[in-house]
């Protein structure tokens, strides 16, 4: 796979398993260098590959690299695309990153499935393939507090993988605009004991 794209903070926590706020928060204090990306009419702060890999070396060895070597380490990163490296020098320093590089192509790679897994309406929608069942509706549920067997209870059409699919759909790609309820109507239903009037 080609080290191309971008990656917005929440892209880049699916990828390094991280929750976006950490990300966030890596992005604040350097060295990576996010730029300015426009989506649906807003400016994003986005990273390319190189800084994505950096970002996700860093936790892996950060045992071992000290503040100073990490700069480092980002600066040699900058300098020579680690894809056509099996190892990083700088100063004293000599790293293998081949099976990191594997690792990041993984993840990124199921990131880009994620996609493959979900049609949208004509109004931009995203839905479940092969289904018409909101992406950010299931989300809302795992949100709210359901189990993935209580989603399952109220779309019986759905497999847990299309939950699962839904759910990181939704950290990957954070709905912009008003939220889905996070309880469905059978579940708001029975909280207010009119399980009854669901079956009349």
């Amino acid at each position: 796979m080609a080290h191309i794209g971008q990656f917005t903070a929440s892209e880049a926590a699916f990828v390094l398993r991280e929750p976006v706020r950490v990300v966030k928060k890596a992005l604040d204090v350097g060295p990576v260098r996010p730029v300015l990306r426009r989506r649906a009419g807003a400016s994003i702060r986005a990273i390319g590959w190189s800084d994505l890999f950096y970002l996700y070396a860093v936790r892996a060895l950060r045992d071992e690299l000290t503040p100073k070597a990490r700069t480092e380490f980002y600066k040699a990163l900058q300098q020579t695309p680690v894809k056509h490296q099996d190892e990083v020098q700088f100063g004293r320093f000599r790293i293998s990153v081949s099976d990191l590089v594997q690792e990041v192509e993984q993840r990124t790679t199921d990131l880009e499935q994620l996609s493959e897994k979900i049609t949208f309406r004509a109004d931009g929608e995203p839905q479940l393939r092969g289904t018409e069942i909101e992406v950010y509706r299931v989300a809302a549920l795992l949100d709210g507090g359901a189990s993935i067997e209580q989603v399952l209870e109220d779309y019986p059409s759905l497999s847990r993988t299309q939950v699962e699919t839904a759910q990181a759909y939704a950290e990957a790609y954070p709905k912009a605009g008003r939220p889905y309820p996070r309880t469905s109507v059978k579940r708001a239903l029975q909280g207010a004991g009119l399980e009854a009037l669901d079956n009349a």
